[in-house]
């Protein structure tokens, strides 16, 4: 037999194979989402000022595992390098934001495959929570503000956390929403 019919059944013989399915597919894996701290519906008669509290921001969730940045469904975000580097070591949740009413803008530029470093230099990273972090929420907040400072990155800040009074104060003239976070 001459080396080109031993090529030619070579050939077949491996249609047929995957014809009948038996060479193995490759299919994307779903990401897992990670696990995130989620905000709830106050309920009840609950004495808010036990709790913290920070405005909703409209913006994108996406969480840095201290490696890699991605949004809630697990999928990863495709920042510009320059963005992912000035990214501390410690695990951050927040989330990816420009300004208020400007959502459709931001999902344009983060949700990009190919990101572009013009329209990233408008988005920040505004943090309000360190995943597995130690302590109280209360010891997370104070932590959480050292590891921003000492990243010193512009587009990494953080969400402003405080104590309200009472319900009322959590009802502003103004169309922000607000998150009770957790307890001290």
């Amino acid at each position: 037999m001459s080396p080109f019919v031993g090529w030619r059944w070579l050939c077949r013989s491996a249609c047929v194979l995957a014809l009948l399915g038996a060479v193995p597919q490759v299919r994307a894996v779903d990401p897992v989402p990670p696990p995130l701290l989620l905000a709830e519906v106050l309920q009840g008669d609950v004495d808010v000022s036990r709790y913290w509290v920070s405005e909703k921001l409209d913006g994108a969730r996406a969480v840095w595992d201290g490696r890699s940045l991605r949004f809630r469904s697990g999928r990863p975000v495709h920042a510009p390098a320059w963005f992912i580097a000035g990214l501390p070591p410690e695990p951050l949740d927040g989330e990816l934001w420009i300004a208020r009413g400007r959502f459709d803008a931001l999902s344009g530029i983060v949700r990009r495959q190919v990101p572009r470093d013009a329209d990233w230099g408008q988005v920040k990273y505004m943090v309000f929570e360190q995943p597995d972090g130690a302590g109280t929420f209360t010891d997370r907040i104070e932590s959480l503000r050292t590891v921003v400072a000492r990243a010193g990155m512009p587009w990494l800040q953080m969400v402003e956390q405080f104590r309200v009074a009472d319900r009322q104060a959590c009802r502003p003239a103004s169309t922000r929403w607000w998150r009770a976070v957790a307890k001290a």
